[in-house]
């Protein structure tokens, strides 16, 4: 764990460039800074190392202030990759890669192992690639290499400065696939610097977004989305960005609320008039009225309906359909799109997860409402502009 306790630096004893932060960042989370030029982002990051010592305040690495600990061994324990690689021109990839290792004094069998290991955890094969030069290697190939020497000595903790920004957008956006698998099997701590959205959007576990040497708001990236604090936020991620990350956006996101119901005992002629006043040809069957939690039963549609209006002893029980899809609040939108094409849906209700209570329904009308609303505020914004 990594705790900032009114963190600060300056550096002429007046101006701040990071101004009291107070920031938690748990084992195993990779937290995103990112901000404007000259926020604070690079040089906060830079302190956790203490490639830039503090000016106030702490940073406690479990518990233990940084500090009070030896600055050459503390930077050997952390794992660090930046924008330009930074390897070494006259060494080889594996010697590159081995290099922390060699320094803590590891065997060279071991540490050959090791970068043998790595190489192939980043994808690159150990045979063809760990006796190469740096200038025999592509950017993104140098970047992995970059990433392996990060992972050598298997450090809890890894920094990460715009390690991606030099690379072409087809190899940076492999870079970031890389990282999520690379980090979904390693599960290391990891603070990575970016001044892209997108970018911070696709990677982070939380984000923060700095200005002016502050942190403006510490969020999943789901709620720096949808709850932006302020207009710095909202204007900082694009109002339009929710639309362009639509696995950001969940069921619950789209669906109405009030959908149109009928209780299990009621008869055909009594649905057929709640869809009229409702105006729709879809109802969900429950078991409870609206001031109550109602539970899906099934569904009734003019299909289930038909020919049996005047049927006085059947009832919504007796004429549902019973193995209609559903989904859950936290079923992302792109995936209910997929849901409705694959089946042919027009109607899909929406289930809560744990108690299997009916929460909402997602219309073709409300997915439209959703997009017109996302594609005019993108005009709006470019007319303020």
């Amino acid at each position: 764990m990594i705790e900032f306790k009114k963190l600060s630096k300056s550096y002429d004893g007046k101006t701040n460039i990071v101004d009291r932060l107070d920031m938690t960042i748990n084992d195993g989370e990779l937290v995103v800074l990112i901000g404007e030029s000259g926020c604070g982002k690079t040089t906060t990051m830079k302190m956790i190392n203490r490639l830039i010592e503090p000016s106030g305040g702490e940073i406690l690495i479990d518990g233990k202030n940084i500090l009070e600990m030896n600055p050459i061994q503390l930077r050997r324990n952390i794992g660090y990759v930046i924008q330009k690689v930074g390897l070494m021109p006259h060494m080889s990839v594996g010697d590159n890669i081995e290099l922390v290792a060699y320094l803590k004094n590891w065997d060279k069998e071991k540490r050959r192992a090791r970068s043998r290991e790595l190489l192939k955890l980043v994808n690159l094969e150990p045979d063809q690639y760990i006796d190469r030069y740096p200038n025999e290697l592509s950017g993104g190939q140098q970047q992995r290499v970059g990433v392996a020497r990060a992972l050598a000595v298997n450090p809890d903790i890894i920094l990460m400065d715009e390690p991606f920004s030099a690379v072409d957008p087809i190899t940076r956006e492999t870079l970031q696939e890389e990282l999520i698998k690379l980090q979904s099997e390693v599960r290391k701590t990891i603070v990575f610097v970016t001044h892209d959205m997108d970018e911070a959007l696709k990677l982070g576990d939380k984000i923060a977004v700095m200005q002016g040497g502050k942190i403006i708001q510490y969020d999943s990236p789901e709620k720096i989305l949808k709850e932006p604090v302020n207009d710095y936020v909202e204007y900082f991620v694009g109002k339009d960005k929710l639309w362009k990350s639509p696995e950001m956006l969940y069921a619950r996101d789209i669906m109405q609320k009030r959908p149109a119901v009928v209780l299990e005992h009621r008869t055909p002629a009594y649905a057929l008039e709640v869809m009229r006043k409702r105006d729709t040809d879809f109802l969900v069957v429950v078991d409870a009225p609206y001031d109550q939690p109602q539970k899906m039963l099934g569904v009734v549609t003019p299909k289930e309906l038909k020919g049996k209006g005047m049927v006085e002893n059947n009832r919504m029980i007796d004429i549902m359909r019973k193995d209609y899809p559903t989904v859950t609040e936290r079923t992302s939108m792109v995936k209910v799109l997929n849901i409705m094409k694959q089946e042919r849906l027009h109607y899909i209700p929406v289930i809560e997860e744990e108690k299997n209570l009916l929460v909402g329904l997602i219309t073709h009308g409300s997915i439209v409402n959703i997009i017109t609303d996302a594609l005019v505020d993108s005009e709006v914004e470019k007319e303020a502009l």
